[in-house]
């Protein structure tokens, strides 16, 4: 997979999101997590990439083409946060 991270940035609530189409055989693998409900992440190598659903999608300017997608990168801390239970579940 190649990730264009340079040419289609949109910045959104202070993080960095970037649009790209994409590039292999297939776009149904990239339309079906792109429409999920629940929060998807891609981990790559030493990489964690949040991938833009629906409602953030529309925010970034979407719906986009079929094809095109918004992930933004994570530290891992940002994942951690952005998965954590809180002190209050059961």
């Amino acid at each position: 997979m190649s990730l264009d991270f340079g040419s289609r940035v949109v910045n959104l609530d202070g993080k960095e999101f970037a649009v790209m189409r994409w590039m292999g055989p297939n776009k149904q693998f990239i339309e079906k997590w792109k429409r999920a409900s629940a929060h998807v992440f891609f981990s790559a190598g030493p990489y964690i990439f949040y991938l833009a659903g629906p409602g953030v999608s529309s925010r970034l300017g979407g719906p986009f083409q079929r094809g095109e997608f918004a992930l933004s990168q994570l530290t891992r801390d940002e994942f951690l946060r952005a998965v954590r239970w809180e002190d209050s579940a059961p």
